[in-house]
């Protein structure tokens, strides 16, 4: 297995996960993101207990998703989400049967995140970036996932 550097923090924000133009944090984190956070905050019901933020600077947009294993699993899983819009209505969406789930989590928290060991997911992500053979278009699915990489990933 080859060295593959590793994707690093937001340099926008400081922390989070960039991709697609949009950037993933912990709840812990969201204030870091700006006004348009808490705005968006305020349109979604306070018994909603999400644990990622994913913020659009480009539209605006705010996503609340509920991550109930971000803290245990090494991938955690995307559950419901609540989508809001700079402007317009908001949508609910549930957790799909085959659901995506987040990878690099460490990217989502500062090194102090007292969480998980933020060390030991930097060094997981090290070791299946450096595997052969992953369609990175694929990753994100729970399924592909478990079916392909994790066989590779925790081998015989």
């Amino acid at each position: 297995m080859g060295h593959v550097p590793l994707p690093s923090r937001s340099r926008r924000f400081g922390v989070g996960k960039e991709i697609g133009g949009a950037v993933y944090v912990h709840r812990k984190y969201e204030h870091e993101l700006g006004a348009a956070v808490a705005i968006a905050r305020a349109r979604i019901p306070s018994q909603f207990e999400y644990t990622v933020v994913k913020f659009t600077p480009r539209t605006g947009t705010v996503t609340f998703v509920v991550s109930e294993d971000f803290d245990t699993a090494d991938e955690p899983t995307v559950g419901d989400l609540i989508i809001v819009p700079a402007s317009g209505p908001v949508r609910c969406l549930r957790q799909r049967p085959d659901p995506f789930i987040y990878h690099h989590k460490h990217l989502m928290v500062r090194d102090d995140y007292p969480g998980f060991s933020v060390e030991a997911n930097k060094a997981r992500s090290a070791r299946w970036l450096a595997m052969p053979g992953i369609d990175v278009h694929r990753i994100g699915r729970k399924s592909y996932w478990e079916r392909v990489v994790l066989a590779q990933l925790n081998g015989p």
